[in-house]
């Protein structure tokens, strides 16, 4: 309950933005989101990022960038991912495209 709970605080960030607003993560953010891409079958060692987007018909974005679990901030181009935040309660994880 705790992780769905860290997760939706990142969704809660969002105020339908019309330029990407940076997300400050604490470390349970950064610990629950890293499980969720992962839980999704996707590769993201840490989450390192997280910007607000404009929301969609589907829901509020974000888009998460990951790097490695060194303790730097370091981000990988190629780790970046979508997260919507539905309507019903959900997230949606996708590659940021």
């Amino acid at each position: 309950m705790k992780k769905i709970l860290a997760v939706a605080a990142l969704g809660s960030f969002i105020a339908t933005p019309a330029l990407a607003v940076q997300i400050e993560l604490t470390p349970v953010m950064v610990k629950d989101t890293t499980a969720l891409i992962k839980g999704k079958g996707f590769n993201c060692p840490l989450v390192k990022m997280a910007s607000a987007k404009p929301a969609t018909a589907r829901g509020n974005v974000v888009k998460v960038w990951c790097g490695p679990d060194d303790g730097t901030d370091n981000v990988f181009g190629d780790f970046q991912y979508r997260l919507t935040f539905r309507p019903d309660g959900g997230v949606d994880v996708a590659e940021w495209r």
